[in-house]
C-alpha cells in the first residue's frame, strides 16, 4: 500500500481576506488532487475575487 498525500483546499475572498463560508462553516475540501479541487471551486467564479489556498495535511491515507 502507498500513502497518498492529502491536502485541505479552501477559497479566500480577496476583498476581505476571509474564507468563504456557508451557513457559518468554512467551505473546504480534503483531497489528494488539489488541482481538481481548485478547478471545482473556481468554476463559475471570478478568479480575481477568489484565491485558493492549499495546505498539506500531516497524515495520509493508505491506498
Amino acid at each position: 500500500m502507498t500513502a497518498l498525500p492529502l491536502f485541505v483546499v479552501m477559497m479566500i475572498d480577496t476583498r476581505t481576506e476571509q474564507p468563504h463560508r456557508i451557513n457559518g462553516l468554512v467551505l473546504r475540501k480534503i483531497t489528494d488532487d488539489p488541482e481538481a479541487a481548485r478547478q471545482e471551486f473556481l468554476r463559475h467564479r471570478d478568479p480575481q475575487i477568489w484565491r485558493i489556498v492549499v495546505r498539506p495535511l500531516s497524515g495520509a491515507v493508505a491506498a
